[in-house]
């Protein structure tokens, strides 16, 4: 009897230890994401900074060849881009709470309020506020740009992916949200501070989506464990 209540006692504690939330490192993320944006939204003015139009003339103002590259590139912060992450997720993690919650989330907080946060904010697209823009192709060349919702997309599915994949990948996938982020200044779409403020917002979603679906330990990639993490049930 005493085995059968030990064999049970091992059990449950392998099942209650096969999710884990990282608060610190999460928190912290989140925290640090929460200060930049405020600083960024701060100096997001409406007419820009002229570092901020100068530093957008370098990179939009930069040859044309490789434009249709980093279209391409742009695609992985699209809307387009959650259902496919979140089935890449399924992929990685064999459990459905991963990728629905990125699912939700990405498509709530990491697209949808982001599009309404510009509406509230108002700061317009270059093409309103400066002369002479080299547009990409698709580029819309008015309405509100702050922050940018590709780069907060590109972000969050950044985050949430990278406990589940090799360090050299993990770096990798953080590189394409950085170029999708550099492309969406490149094409036109927004100067800089608009793509600083939607990375930001999008590392606070990403950690938010993985605070709320716990990492499966069982597929983590021991390097994206910590030893600060709380245990939670599956």
């Amino acid at each position: 009897m005493g085995n059968v209540a030990s064999d049970a006692m091992t059990d449950r504690n392998e099942t209650d230890t096969g999710w884990v939330r990282r608060w610190r490192l999460e928190s912290l993320r989140i925290a640090l994401s929460l200060i930049a944006l405020v600083i960024t939204t701060v100096l997001a003015t409406d007419p820009p900074a002229a570092w901020e139009v100068s530093l957008f003339r370098t990179i939009n103002d930069l040859t044309s060849w490789w434009g249709w590259v980093l279209w391409l590139i742009a695609q992985a912060g699209s809307v387009l881009a959650i259902p496919v992450a979140a089935a890449i997720l399924y992929f990685l993690v064999r459990h459905w709470r991963p990728p629905v919650t990125l699912l939700a989330g990405g498509l709530a907080f990491g697209w949808l309020a982001t599009r309404i946060f510009r509406e509230t904010f108002g700061r317009a697209r270059p093409g309103e506020l400066l002369t002479n823009v080299n547009f990409g192709y698709g580029i819309p060349m008015s309405g509100p740009g702050y922050p940018s919702g590709h780069t907060a997309v590109a972000f969050v599915i950044a985050v949430v992916l990278s406990p589940y994949v090799p360090r050299l990948l993990r770096l990798a996938l953080y590189a394409l949200a950085a170029l999708v982020a550099f492309s969406r200044v490149y094409m036109g779409a927004h100067i800089p501070l608009d793509v600083v403020g939607g990375a930001a917002y999008g590392l606070i979603v990403g950690s938010a989506v993985n605070l709320a679906s716990g990492i499966r330990m069982a597929r983590a990639r021991p390097g994206a464990l910590t030893k600060d993490h709380d245990a939670s049930k599956s």
